[in-house]
């Protein structure tokens, strides 16, 4: 992201996009795709991807970085039908550039993706289908490329269990009725040390939320964390179940919530998950015993849960939120701003921060690159961070996508979205409804958050502190821990997982 300033009557925006493409000088001017073998037609969004990444393919280099001069380039459009004949690929949209005659000369790792897996928002997602990586040189003048789509994502398959490590995958039957196909929910299970299988021994569990997109599986990377380890297998560390659920769902992230559009992901934990993993793992399915944390997609959905759920939950440990309050949606104010790209003061607002204050990127420019992602050229149908937010909080079209809560291309904000989201404030929901929540939610709500966060995500939590602080019968004794010159989560292996059982172990005794 940078700021607009006047530089000879252009932006400083425009003089970038200017002062790149003057030394553009390669002529990409045709592509051909072909997918052999194919028996039937298919329908998908169709990716050609190119990236400077040797240790990564170029497929899984798509929606890297938003930055527009550090992204790797990619173009992509819908099709319909396609019988897998060789056609010419046109692209409808690409970021950073919007054609792929615009790359810069040099060598190019490059690849072609169909994505066809339309309950899995991840382009990595079973069934979808790709070409083989090549390297290319390209030089200037003209220059053609051709992919075979012959490589197709395995199906998924459960990591392997271990004494400590259990995963499961279960249909939900909630969700399959909801969108009319077969969806499932997952989570891996870590279990105390001590625990045998044979024993009639319960424990609290901790049911940990990932931070956007984040997969089941993360708790593979945790057992590789030396100091969670000794910790955890110390005999005197209170014993306690980390269940720690699924992000993925066909808009992206679920938010673990009942959206209108991504449909009835709590219910479905609720109701499917949580009873299956409590029949088949030693949990103490008591309110004293449940809690929930996780960071920023994470601390998000665990405060929600803490506060929409307030008597099911014994305590929420929130790390750097997305905001609970919509006055500060990152650096907008959905209910009075008018344009969420630019401010009231004509500067383009930044997306994300290095933790000295140096921008790193706009949300102008990280919804354009979530629009080339998304089929129809929607931003909202990315399954990427704004994307998921409009399927979380929003209302669904004729179609059954989100209806934008802004403009893709001017980002003018649509009033009247924006007022559809008001029951998802969570700052305004608690000042509604402290009468008939603040019993059972007294004491129940601990933050974390750096007061330098990367995505802008401290204004929200600072008006939601503003607000629990005045609240009264009962006091809401919150607690905040700021930390100064910190980012965005990373605060450590102690303070994420040692310190919140340890105060798990004490409020489930109580």
């Amino acid at each position: 992201m940078r700021k607009l300033i006047n530089f000879f009557g252009l932006t400083w925006a425009c003089y970038c996009s200017l002062a790149l493409q003057s030394v553009l000088h390669a002529n990409v001017s045709d592509i051909t795709i072909s997918l052999p073998g194919l028996d039937s037609t298919v329908s998908g969004r169709l990716f050609v991807a190119f990236t400077r990444h040797t240790v990564i393919e170029p497929r899984l280099a798509i929606g890297d970085n938003p930055a527009p001069a550090e992204a790797s380039p990619f173009f992509a459009v819908d099709i319909e039908d396609w019988d897998g004949s060789e056609m010419t690929f046109h692209p409808a949209a690409g970021f950073p550039i919007d054609l792929p005659n615009k790359l810069g000369v040099g060598i190019w790792q490059t690849q072609a993706l169909l994505d066809v897996n339309d309950v899995l928002s991840d382009l990595d997602s079973p069934g979808n289908i790709y070409s083989l990586p090549q390297s290319v040189q390209i030089v200037p003048g003209d220059q053609s490329l051709s992919f075979s789509l012959t490589e197709t994502v395995d199906e998924e398959i459960l990591p392997a269990d271990s004494r400590l490590l259990k995963f499961v995958r279960i249909r939900s039957e909630l969700l399959s009725e909801f969108y009319g196909g077969e969806i499932y929910l997952r989570a891996s299970i870590l279990l105390p040390p001590a625990y045998t299988g044979n024993s009639a021994d319960r424990f609290p569990v901790l049911y940990h939320v990932a931070g956007l997109n984040g997969r089941y599986s993360r708790s593979l990377t945790l057992l590789e964390d030396e100091e969670f380890m000794n910790y955890w297998q110390n005999e005197a560390t209170p014993p306690a179940v980390i269940v720690f659920l699924d992000g993925e769902s066909p808009f992206g992230d679920s938010y673990q919530m009942n959206s209108a559009v991504s449909g009835p992901y709590s219910d479905a934990n609720f109701t499917e998950l949580f009873p299956y993993l409590v029949e088949r793992f030693p949990i103490d399915d008591v309110p004293s015993g449940r809690f929930v944390s996780g960071c920023s997609t994470g601390g998000w959905v665990s405060m929600a849960l803490q506060i929409l759920y307030p008597d099911y939950f014994n305590g929420a440990y929130s790390f750097s939120p997305d905001s609970p309050s919509f006055r500060a949606f990152q650096l907008v104010n959905l209910y009075n701003d008018d344009n969420a790209f630019v401010s009231r003061s004509g500067m383009l607002r930044p997306s994300a921060r290095e933790t000295n204050g140096d921008p790193r990127f706009s949300i102008a420019d990280e919804v354009r690159m979530e629009a080339v992602m998304g089929h129809g050229n929607s931003y909202v149908t990315s399954g990427q961070q704004w994307g998921a937010w409009n399927a979380v909080y929003g209302q669904p079209d004729e179609m059954g996508n989100p209806i934008p809560v802004w403009d893709k291309q001017t980002g003018e904000i649509n009033p009247v979205v924006a007022d559809s989201w008001r029951p998802w404030d969570l700052e305004l929901y608690i000042r509604e409804n402290w009468d008939n929540i603040g019993g059972s939610l007294a004491g129940k709500l601990q933050f974390w958050m750096g007061d330098m966060d990367n995505y802008y995500l401290t204004n929200g939590l600072r008006f939601l502190e503003e607000t629990l602080s005045v609240l009264e019968a009962p006091a809401v004794q919150a607690r905040f821990n700021w930390v100064p010159y910190h980012g965005h989560c990373g605060f450590g292996t102690k303070v994420h997982y040692i310190d919140v059982l340890d105060d798990m172990a004490i409020r489930a005794a109580l």
